[in-house]
Order: C-alpha cells, then structure tokens, then sequence
C-alpha cells in the first residue's frame, strides 16, 4: 500500500492524529535548555496539537463518508 492511498484510509489518519497528540502532550516535558529555546518548544506543541486535531477531523470525515464505522450507525435526524 502506498503512502497516498494509507492517507485515504481513516483508520490510518485517526491513528497519525492521536501520534500527534501524544506528542504534543509529551513536548510539553522537555525543558528549555541551550539546544531548544522555550519558543521553540511551544511552537513545535501547538504544530503537534494543528496535525493532530487536522488528521482526527479528516479521519472522522472521511470515515462517516465511506459509511462505516459509528458515525454510518446512529439515526440521522429526520429519517425515519
């Protein structure tokens, strides 16, 4: 499977985003040293957070348009 069709997948975006996620929250341990400036820590946290909730959203979205998964099994409103 190549790279483009693996960012088809949903399954595969949702599990990019919640990488990025873990990421994010484990920069927020590393410490301002002589090597990486406190600036650059936060950005680098809130470009970790961006990726992560991009891909989760993209995931969800893409999943509920090939109808599978929970989002294809609720009742939409006004069907009956």
């Amino acid at each position: 499977m190549t790279f483009q069709n693996r960012l088809k997948n949903p399954n595969t975006l949702i599990r990019t985003g919640l990488l990025f996620l873990i990421l994010g929250s484990l920069s927020r341990w590393v410490h301002p040293s002589a090597n990486f400036s406190a600036n650059f820590i936060d950005g680098a946290t809130g470009c970790f957070y961006g990726v992560s909730i991009a891909c989760m959203l993209l995931g969800v979205r893409l999943n509920a348009r090939r109808g599978s998964g929970i989002c294809a099994t609720l009742p939409r409103s006004g069907s009956q």
